[in-house]
């Protein structure tokens, strides 16, 4: 499944709103844009939203997968926009 969220994480509250099930889920990724010390450690705070994802995600059975190369994840600083993690993906440990 891939996911795009938009600043207000509007997919993820969807989804965790309507308690979707969908069986059989390896991959979740997708454009997140929710900043959060459990993937990015340039970020000093556990936010509400980066929660929520972590919950959706259990919800699935699936887990946060490193990245095979260590590079920056875009965080873009410009004026009125909040900074974003992009790009994550959370993988069914079975399926590995």
């Amino acid at each position: 499944m891939n996911i795009y969220s938009d600043d207000c994480q509007s997919a993820i509250k969807f989804i965790l709103d309507q308690v979707i099930d969908i069986s059989n889920l390896l991959y979740m990724d997708g454009d997140f844009n929710i900043r959060d010390t459990e993937w990015n450690l340039s970020v000093f705070a556990h936010s509400a939203a980066g929660q929520a994802l972590i919950d959706l995600v259990d919800s699935f059975g699936l887990v946060y997968s490193l990245p095979a190369l260590s590079v920056p994840i875009h965080c873009p600083d410009t004026d009125g926009h909040t900074n974003s993690v992009i790009d994550l993906i959370f993988l069914d440990m079975s399926a590995s």
